[in-house]
């Protein structure tokens, strides 16, 4: 998964396959931890609530497969409201 920075469109956020998080922006790149820490590269800081967004990529097997919301899966009785 990769995200652009919202507040600084030249920064892109790229979660590695070892799990850290590789910030790349005008030809210079760090490397840093899904909280944020700097391990390594010329960029020295990223935005610590980025890189655990970008990390946060959940595990599909592990996952509910239906909603948990009343009324939208198949075979469920719609809510009663007092709107209708």
């Amino acid at each position: 998964m990769s995200l652009t920075h919202p507040f600084d469109t030249e920064a892109l956020y790229e979660r590695m396959d070892d799990g850290n998080i590789r910030v790349s922006k005008g030809g210079k790149v760090g490397i840093f931890t899904a909280e944020g820490i700097h391990l390594s590269g010329e960029i020295r800081e990223a935005d610590p609530q980025v890189c655990n967004w970008v990390n946060n990529v959940p595990d599909p097997d592990t996952q509910l497969s239906t909603s948990r919301i009343a009324g939208r899966d198949a075979g469920e009785p719609a809510p009663v409201s007092h709107l209708s």
